[in-house]
């Protein structure tokens, strides 16, 4: 999903949830309805000061606007995760096999 978008649904979703209109949070932003219709839809990127606004209106982070990302400590679970799956008794062939396996998913989502 494209950031904006992503962004101005999340704008939306805090709006409803605190039961307010575009023309209200429009009246707090000193922005008019149609600027909130354009955020919420992504058609307009949102300043990094709206944003700082917005986080204070709904009592939110500002990460709280933004995709969640993927840390190094979630990719270190994966791989305890991987290895706790092999048993001390993988040959070489069945190693060769799984790598084989990992790399060609990691092309496959890559597109190649």
């Amino acid at each position: 999903m494209e950031l904006n978008k992503f962004v101005g649904n999340k704008i939306r979703q805090f709006r409803e949830n605190s039961r307010m209109s575009q023309g209200a949070l429009a009246t707090e932003l000193e922005t008019t309805r149609q600027t909130i219709s354009r955020y919420e839809n992504g058609e307009r990127k949102v300043s990094q000061d709206v944003l700082y606004q917005l986080a204070g209106i709904f009592n939110q982070p500002i990460d709280a606007f933004f995709p969640p990302r993927a840390s190094a400590n979630d990719k270190n679970e994966h791989v305890l995760t991987i290895a706790a799956h092999l048993d001390d008794d993988v040959t070489e062939e069945e190693m060769r096999d799984i790598l084989a396996y990992i790399d060609m998913k990691k092309r496959l989502h890559r597109g190649e």
